[in-house]
């Protein structure tokens, strides 16, 4: 029995480091990308009072879903989405990208393990979008409102906020220190194309660092006044953005960034060291 368990562990291990997982995470980061371009793309129509909305990862493919030709790219979303998250798992559960057991590897695997599970939830709704029976947007929002109702759910919010915080730090440090470039297969950049994968990680990166502190701070505020009407998700955040003062052009920044980073993930998936 234990010997079946210790082949069993070593074949799934095995599997985690093998180059079909890599071939998952370059189609993960393409799906990735191109959802963050939906909703960078949705986004500047309302910048530009040319349409638009302001909506979340969910809305996005509630959009493709309107549109006979659309409903092809959001299949290959679906697909792209169940790919990330198996991607990601294997990096987080069997150190797929060799972060070891230090405190900074464990960390940067937590991250990758919160990842995983958020793009599973993605290709839930995904595959209910398909089906006909899409969820609402705004499921971030309501998550968090339904939490503060937990005992010590104030507490609760308040960490996720923590965490979203530092997450959008991260990001920031990222983007401006450059480090996304320790994950790109450098040998195959050549100079012009090492300068556009620069100029898209830093913009992209901390355009979409931004819409993660936006929701941090609504959810930090959620836990102090102890509203469920506060804190907001990614759609909420650009919608902020739009009614602060010089809206429009904050939002049109923020979202022209998220298509930025779009361009960013779709470079990943041809040069990342998956």
């Amino acid at each position: 029995m234990a010997t079946g368990l210790a082949t069993t562990h070593h074949t799934v291990r095995r599997a985690a480091h093998g180059r079909t997982l890599g071939l998952l995470g370059r189609v993960g980061l393409a799906a990735q990308g191109m959802c963050f371009g939906i909703i960078g793309a949705l986004a500047i129509g309302v910048a530009t009072n040319s349409g638009g909305a302001t909506t979340d990862p969910q809305g996005a493919l509630n959009a493709l879903a309107r549109h006979g030709w659309t409903r092809v790219l959001l299949v290959l979303l679906c697909i792209g989405f169940a790919a990330y998250a198996i991607w990601r798992l294997a990096q987080a559960l069997f150190d797929r990208g060799d972060m070891g057991h230090a405190f900074g590897g464990l960390c940067r695997r937590a991250i990758q393990l919160v990842q995983g599970v958020a793009y599973i939830v993605l290709t839930v709704g995904a595959a209910k979008t398909l089906a006909g029976a899409g969820s609402q947007t705004g499921g971030e929002r309501r998550a968090a409102a339904g939490v503060l109702g937990w005992p010590a759910g104030r507490e609760l919010v308040g960490f996720v906020a923590t965490v979203l915080a530092v997450t959008a730090c991260v990001l920031v440090y990222w983007a401006l220190s450059r480090r996304f470039e320790e994950s790109l297969l450098s040998s195959e950049l050549d100079r012009r194309t090492t300068r556009v994968v620069e100029v898209t990680g830093v913009v992209g990166l901390c355009a979409l660092g931004v819409v993660a502190a936006i929701v941090a701070w609504f959810l930090f505020k959620a836990a102090v006044d102890f509203d469920p009407r506060t804190p907001v998700g990614i759609g909420g955040a650009l919608a902020k953005l739009g009614a602060s003062p010089y809206g429009s052009a904050l939002l049109g920044i923020t979202a022209a960034g998220l298509i930025v980073f779009c361009l960013f993930d779709l470079l990943q998936a041809r040069y990342h060291d998956a």
